[in-house]
């Protein structure tokens, strides 16, 4: 307890946990953020900050008795899941899981051992010796994915389309992993989709599905994630097919609480999966759910870091499909390499029907110089509409209003999402 509050460290300072911490100040709490960047965005809202990188167990563990923290929370940073854990081991403070479910849900190889013996399907692996030779990979069906096991948020995923690629792709790949092992798959040309799921005392509640579209350049160059759309245009078949053999396997693997989601390709009928995790989305999708259910899942961790409890079983089932009831997405705009000059449009836009919220990336003079990574994301708007016709003329309006130009006044502006596609 810090000056007469329970106090709440939390794990990484994005932008998209800006809000998370304000909610939590508004409950009551003293806010402690930590990361290893003195300019954090979320460092600008907490009650107090500390200069420690989330993966620096030791030294926050001392800082935390220090301080005397009542509770840690780790919403949505793909490499806080595993110190998350050991740092609420050492403090013997609530963790929304344990070490084996924090092993399946953040190493690939472990999850797709998993999904298999729930009767879940996954992509289609190449089972290939450490010490790699040219034969083998002259026996490989390509083009193949190559992705560290244990790697996050895109980075160190390439493909490679032939046998002589294979050497230096494999080398790229091997620097982001902290094992140096790979997962090599058959490249899937197939439609992405994502699967959330919460946690409250064992039972399990379905949050959302959504399409994962790519905005990709004229070159075919892929830019990042272009829009995310709920419900999936393959939900009911997911529903009839799949969700039920997801929720057994969390409650076989011992989930019991937290936010949890699947990644992977609809393919011929098929969902074959191959990205997990055990924390809330990045992108903070869980606005969706709160536009649909009234519940927001962020409150429900922090209330569950501070009492052991994810809150009231009757209110946190109000989650369950209750995305499907509206039309909704996460819509992305994405950016071309250069340097930001102008960002224009974004009031106009938050005054549009269905549109919730949005989260700004990047700001006036910021430079993007690659393609491929969350780096490319210059904002999204939250949406929630009540029909399609709302949503799609929504949509277009919103990118009509857009506009992103570089230093020289030329648009940086990704290719956008034609609302057209939307599902009917």
């Amino acid at each position: 307890m810090i000056n007469g509050k329970k106090a709440l460290l939390v794990l990484g300072a994005i932008s998209a946990m800006n809000e998370i911490v304000i909610d939590a100040k508004k409950q009551g709490y003293h806010v402690v953020v930590t990361d290893n960047r003195v300019d954090s965005p979320a460092k600008r809202y907490a009650d107090e900050t500390w200069l420690l990188s989330i993966d620096d167990v030791e030294n926050i563990v001392a800082k935390c008795r220090e301080r005397q923290i009542d509770g840690v929370m780790n919403y949505c940073i793909d490499p806080g899941q595993k110190p998350y854990y050991q740092i609420c081991e050492r403090l013997g403070v609530p963790c929304v899981a344990g070490a084996e479910q924090f092993e399946i849900m953040t190493n690939k190889d472990k999850f797709a051992a998993c999904c298999v013996q729930y009767g879940l399907d996954i992509i289609p692996k190449y089972n290939l010796d450490k010490e790699l030779t040219q034969a083998d990979f002259e026996n490989l069906e390509y083009p193949v994915m190559i992705k560290p096991v244990d790697g996050r948020a895109s980075k160190g995923i390439i493909v490679a389309n032939n046998p002589q690629e294979m050497p230096d792709a494999i080398a790229y790949s091997l620097e982001f992993s902290k094992r140096k092992a790979l997962v090599i798959e058959k490249f899937m040309d197939c439609p992405e989709f994502c699967a959330k799921y919460v946690a409250c005392d064992g039972e399990i509640y379905f949050t959302t599905m959504s399409d994962v579209w790519d905005s990709v350049l004229e070159d075919g160059t892929r830019v990042y994630m272009g829009t995310s759309t709920y419900p999936s245009r393959y939900y009911r078949e997911y529903v009839q097919t799949t969700n039920e053999k997801v929720i057994a396997m969390l409650k076989g693997i011992g989930i019991k609480n937290g936010a949890l989601s699947f990644t992977g390709f609809y393919d011929n009928g098929k969902f074959r999966f191959f990205d997990p995790s055990l924390r809330m989305g990045g992108a903070q999708d869980w606005r969706v759910v709160e536009a649909a259910s009234g519940v927001n899942i962020a409150d429900l961790l922090t209330n569950f870091a501070m009492t052991g409890s994810m809150g009231e079983q009757e209110v946190v089932k109000k989650v369950d499909h209750a995305f499907a009831k509206k039309c909704s997405a996460l819509l992305y705009y994405d950016l071309r390499i250069g340097q930001i000059g102008s960002i224009t449009g974004v009031e106009q836009v938050l005054q549009l029907p269905g549109v919730v919220g949005y989260h700004q990336c990047h700001e006036v003079g910021d430079v993007i110089e690659s393609y491929g990574t969350s780096n490319n994301v210059a904002m999204r708007f939250i949406l929630s509409c009540d029909s399609r016709e709302q949503f799609v003329d929504t949509v277009r309006k919103a990118n009509a209003i857009m506009d992103i130009r570089d230093v020289n006044g030329q648009s940086m502006m990704a290719p956008t999402y034609p609302p057209e596609i939307f599902p009917e």
